[in-house]
C-alpha cells in the first residue's frame, strides 16, 4: 500500500460478503482497499478496458466520479476523499448534512452511466443481472447453500406468506427477463460505496465491483430500499426522507413511478439475506423485517 504515499490504516471492517481496510495515504486523501469476504462465492466483475476508459469520462460531463478500483489479485484499491462511507452519516445521523445534495449528484451520475453508447452494453461480456440479484434469486427459489440462508427464507416466507412469497420472487425474475430496459448498470450503487465529505468536495461512487447488465430501474431501485429502510430505521423525518429521494430522482432525470415500492421490497430483502447469510441469523429482526415486507409488497 505505498502508492501516493506512506499508509497508515484507519479503518477495518467486513461482512462474510465484502471486507473493508480504509488507509489514510499521507497527502490528505484515503486509499480503500475492498476483496470479497471469506464466505463469498464470486469475485469481483472484471472490468473490459474499453468500458472501463468509458466509464473513467463520466466525471467530465457533470457532478459525481466514478471511481475504478486499481485491481490487485482478489482486491480494488480506490483514491478517494474521505474515510468514511454516506451510509454511516445517514445511518447515524438521518437525512440531514446534505444528503439530497449527495443524492443528487449519485443520481445524474447514474444517469450519464446508463447512457453509454449502446456498443459497451452489447460487447463488455457482463452477465446479466447483478450478484446481489442473483443471490436474492436462489434464496427465494431454494437453491442457497449457505445454511442461515436456508434458515433464513423459511422464517422469512413463513412469515410474509406463499402469495407475498412469490409475488416478491415473480418481480425479481420480470427485472431479470426485461431486455428491452437493459443498461450497463453499476450493479451494486450502495450509499457505503459513495464518499462525499462535505458541499465543497467531490461525490465519489466505488465502481466496478458489480458490474452487468440489467434494466435501468435497477440501479435506481437500489438506492430507493436503501433510503425507504433508513427512513423506516429513524421512523422520523419522513419528510426529509422524501426531499432525498426527490433529488436523486431530479439528477437522475427520472423516477421509478407507481411501482416504487418492488424495488424497494426487492432491495430490502437482499439486506436481510445478506445480513442473515454473512453476519448473523436473528429470528426476531427477521419477523420485524418480514411486518414491514409485508406493507410494501401488498402497496
Amino acid at each position: 500500500m505505498t502508492e501516493g504515499g506512506p499508509t497508515e490504516r484507519v479503518r477495518r471492517y467486513g461482512t462474510g460478503l465484502l471486507s473493508t481496510e480504509v488507509y489514510a495515504d499521507g497527502t490528505g486523501g484515503y486509499l480503500w482497499r475492498r476483496a470479497p469476504g471469506p464466505s463469498a462465492r464470486t469475485p469481483f466483475t472484471p472490468v473490459p478496458a474499453g468500458l472501463a476508459a468509458a466509464i473513467g469520462a463520466l466525471s467530465q460531463d457533470g457532478p459525481g466520479c466514478c471511481v475504478l478500483g486499481r485491481e490487485e489479485n482478489r482486491t480494488r484499491v480506490y483514491r478517494v476523499g474521505g474515510e468514511a462511507s454516506v451510509a454511516e452519516r445517514a445511518l447515524r445521523e438521518g437525512p440531514g448534512r446534505g444528503l439530497g445534495e449527495t443524492l443528487y449528484a449519485v443520481g445524474a451520475l447514474l444517469g450519464r452511466f446508463h447512457a453509454l453508447p449502446e456498443h459497451h452494453a452489447a460487447d463488455s461480456g457482463l452477465p446479466v443481472g447483478s450478484a446481489g440479484m442473483h443471490r436474492l434469486t436462489s434464496w427465494w427459489s431454494g437453491r442457497t447453500t449457505n445454511g442461515r440462508s436456508a434458515t433464513a427464507a423459511e422464517l422469512l416466507r413463513a412469515e410474509l406468506g406463499a402469495d407475498n412469497w412469490r409475488l416478491a420472487q415473480r418481480w425479481l425474475a420480470g427485472a431479470l427477463a426485461d431486455t428491452r430496459s437493459m443498461v450497463v448498470s453499476h450493479g451494486a450503487p450502495t450509499l457505503g460505496s459513495v464518499i462525499h465529505t462535505g458541499p465543497d468536495d467531490e461525490v465519489h461512487l466505488l465502481t466496478g465491483e458489480n458490474l452487468c447488465l440489467a434494466p435501468w430501474y435497477a440501479d435506481l431501485g437500489w438506492l430507493v430500499g436503501e433510503l425507504v429502510e433508513l427512513a423506516w430505521h429513524h421512523g422520523d423525518d419522513h419528510a426529509q426522507w422524501q426531499a432525498a429521494l426527490d433529488a436523486l430522482f431530479e439528477g437522475y432525470g427520472r423516477d421509478l413511478g407507481a411501482h416504487w415500492n418492488r424495488a424497494a421490497a426487492v432491495r430490502i430483502a437482499l439486506h436481510l439475506h445478506d445480513y442473515s447469510a454473512y453476519v448473523a441469523l436473528n429470528p426476531l429482526e427477521i419477523r420485524r423485517y418480514a411486518s414491514f415486507l409485508s406493507h410494501l409488497i401488498t402497496l
